[in-house]
């Protein structure tokens, strides 16, 4: 991106429009800016127009490609928000962890009932999305059967690898925090500073957490891309995809209202100070939560719409 003529903007759009389209483009951007770099606006209206063309490709966008490939990617988007879902759902439990302790009994009926919500709707979308893969598997080995290991090999040696070394970090995390006492694990820094061995510790199995889901999902795209679902089960897969976002739209208000009833009755809970310390009652870290579950949640609904429609045109093709 650092040529004159602007041909490093070409990196935007994906590789079958640079192969065809390419050569054009670095003419016309040459004639354009005559010697002159590439302007800031000129850049983002190139980026953005690169970005929707891979989206076209990839039938994220448009509704020119076959419906049963876009119902197909749509199941696929709405997994891929659930692996960023869970991440969030995480770092919720990790906030939420002995919250009961904190907030008085009399004031703890709505959070209670609040963070059960979210426990029970995480192991009913966990139900989903293993049924989801689960009729879909039939198609998975007959990719399998027809040569299609090697084009998702390296996806799913990369992930088992990033698999373990989570593993192995979340086992190193457990036995330092069975090192130290729970005041040590989360009490105030000014009166028992936490261990920065533990810190450390909670970061890198975070991130190994992280790129683990990052890695499987990116596994799960590759092979889905290469896959043929009869219409039976992209159908399956429509209602499994709702019925997925539904849960997360729910576990996203559970959350707030978790929030809201933690911070009234026991704000000290989220800045992780001692008990009757006048604090506020926004905590960055669970800003942050929110804000993912939001986002993973709107992708979700995207990828349900595009099924949903999707669903649609293969029931009246199916009639015609």
């Amino acid at each position: 991106m650092r040529r004159p003529d602007g041909a490093g903007l070409l990196r935007w759009y994906p590789q079958a429009w640079r192969d065809r389209y390419g050569d054009e483009f670095a003419a016309l951007m040459g004639d354009s800016l005559d010697g002159r770099r590439p302007g800031p606006r000129l850049r983002l209206s190139v980026a953005w127009a690169g970005l929707r063309e891979r989206g076209h490709q990839a039938h994220l966008l448009g509704g020119a490609t076959a419906a049963a490939e876009r119902a197909q990617v749509g199941s696929v988007v709405v997994l891929a928000a659930w692996s960023v879902f869970v991440l969030a759902g995480t770092s919720f439990a990790r906030l939420s962890e002995d919250f009961r302790t904190a907030v008085p009994a009399g004031s703890r009926a709505m959070s209670t009932a609040a963070f059960d919500t979210v426990l029970v709707l995480a192991f009913v979308g966990s139900f989903l999305v293993l049924c989801g893969i689960a009729i879909a598997l039939p198609a998975f080995f007959r990719l399998l059967g027809s040569g299609g290991w090697p084009t998702i090999r390296r996806h799913v040696v990369r992930a088992t690898a990033a698999t373990v070394a989570a593993i192995a970090a979340v086992v190193v995390t457990v036995a330092v925090a069975h090192t130290l006492s729970t005041a040590q694990r989360n009490g105030d820094l000014l009166y028992h500073p936490v261990v920065w061995r533990y810190v450390a510790a909670i970061v890198v199995t975070a991130v190994l957490i992280a790129a683990a889901i990052a890695l499987w999902t990116g596994t799960a795209l590759a092979a889905t891309r290469r896959m043929v679902l009869p219409r039976t089960v992209l159908s399956g897969e429509a209602v499994l995809a709702t019925a997925v976002m539904t849960a997360m739209a729910l576990m996203t208000a559970a959350t707030a209202v978790w929030w809201v009833a933690v911070a009234s009755s026991a704000p000290w809970f989220l800045q992780g100070v001692r008990p009757g310390t006048a604090v506020s009652r926004f905590d960055p870290n669970l800003v942050a939560t929110m804000l993912l579950m939001l986002m993973a949640t709107a992708v979700a609904a995207y990828g349900a719409q595009r099924v949903t429609e999707s669903r649609g045109e293969l029931r009246r093709s199916s009639i015609d």
